[in-house]
C-alpha cells in the first residue's frame, strides 16, 4: 500500500527471512563466520543461540545459499515431532528412499547407508535443527546418538543446533553433559546496539529501493531502537506499520510520535490477546465448576422431590 508512496520497490520490513535484505553488522557476520567454519571443517556439533527475533533463521537460509554441491543438507525447521516421524523426516530431506520403512532400526540402517554413500563421494551431511530449544530430550539425545555414525577418522553426519538462550540450559543438563562435550563450535548472537539498528533500517530501506534514506528522523529511529532494544524482528514489525501509518496520514518524513503511536497501538493489541487468552481459562473454570456442581446436587434434588 505504501511502496508507491515512499518510492520503494518492495516492502522494506518484511518479517520474512529474505538473504536479500541481510544487514552485514558485526554480529552476524561473526555468526556467519562460526558456522562457515563448521561447515568448511566439518564439526561435529556447532550450537547458535540467540533471543527470538534476532535472526538466526536468516543465518540459516544465507548459509544455505552459499553451500558447495558437495555439502547435503536436512534442514528441521519446526523440531516438535516424534522419534519415528524425526528419523523419516530426515531421511526424506535428504532424498533418501523411505517407502516401506517402519521401523528405528531401518530407517537409521538406510540413514547409515546413505552416509557412507556420501563419504566416499567426499560430500559433507549436515543436520541443521532451527527452534532446537523446543527438541523432546528423548530426540535430542536421538541427535547426540545419530553423531555415533562415523569412521575411524571422521564424522558422517555433522550438526548445526539454533535456539533460544533456553537451549543454552537445557545442555547444561547433567543428562546432557556428553553432547555438550561435542560441541566445537558455539556462538551467541546478541540485539543490535543503537548504532547498529540505524544501520539496519537504513540497509533494508536501500535494499527496497529508496533513495530517500531519511525518511524516519533521528527521534524515530532512538524510539524504535527503545522499543525493540535492537531485536529485528521487532524492528522490522514497528518501521512497518510506522510506514503504513506515515502512508495514511501522507507524512513523508516519520518522528518519534508516529514510532510512538504504533508501540501503543501494538502494545494494546498485545495486552487485549494476553487478556484474551487469560479469560478463557477463567471461564472455562467456572463452567467446569458450576458442571460439577449440578451433577453432585442431582441426586439431593431427587430426594426432596
Amino acid at each position: 500500500m505504501y511502496k508507491q508512496f515512499y518510492k520503494l520497490k518492495e516492502k522494506p520490513f518484511e518479517i520474512t527471512p529474505d538473504p536479500k535484505f541481510e544487514y552485514p553488522s558485526e554480529i552476524h557476520q561473526e555468526a556467519l563466520a562460526h558456522l562457515k567454519y563448521a561447515v568448511r571443517e566439518g564439526k561435529g556439533f556447532s550450537v547458535i543461540t540467540g533471543e527470538a527475533g534476532t535472526g538466526k533463521t536468516t543465518l540459516v537460509h544465507i548459509l544455505l545459499s552459499k553451500l558447495d554441491a558437495n555439502i547435503r543438507t536436512s534442514y528441521i525447521f519446526n523440531p516438535i515431532l516424534d522419534q519415528a516421524d524425526f528419523l523419516n523426516y530426515i531421511c526424506n530431506d535428504l532424498g533418501i528412499e523411505s517407502d516401506g520403512m517402519k521401523s528405528r532400526g531401518q530407517s537409521l540402517t538406510a540413514l547409515h547407508n546413505f552416509l557412507l554413500t556420501c563419504f566416499a563421494r567426499n560430500e559433507k551431511v549436515f543436520l541443521i535443527i532451527d527452534e532446537a530449544q523446543s527438541l523432546d530430550p528423548n530426540l535430542l539425545q536421538e541427535v547426540r546418538l545419530l553423531t555415533n555414525l562415523e569412521t575411524s577418522k571422521n564424522k558422517l553426519l555433522h550438526v548445526i543446533l539454533l535456539g533460544q538462550p533456553e537451549l543454552n540450559q537445557v545442555l547444561d543438563e547433567p543428562r546432557f553433559r556428553p553432547l555438550k562435550q561435542r560441541i566445537t563450535v558455539r556462538y551467541h548472537l546478541r540485539t543490535l546496539n543503537s548504532k547498529e539498528t540505524k544501520g539496519y533500517i537504513l540497509h533494508r530501506l536501500k535494499r527496497a529501493g529508496s533513495r530517500n534514506l531519511s525518511i524516519f528522523d533521528n527521534g524515530a529511529i532512538k524510539e524504535i531502537y527503545r522499543y525493540s532494544k535492537g531485536i529485528p524482528r521487532l524492528i522490522n514489525i514497528v518501521c512497518d506499520n510506522a510506514l503504513l501509518t506515515g502512508f495514511s496520514t501522507e507524512v513523508n518524513h516519520i518522528g518519534k510520535h508516529i514510532i510512538r503511536d504504533v508501540v501503543n497501538s501494538l502494545e494494546v493489541t498485545g495486552a487485549e490477546e494476553r487478556g484474551r487468552n487469560a479469560i478463557f481459562p477463567i471461564i472455562l473454570l467456572i463452567l467446569l465448576t458450576f458442571g460439577l456442581a449440578l451433577f453432585f446436587q442431582a441426586p439431593i434434588f431427587k430426594l426432596w422431590r
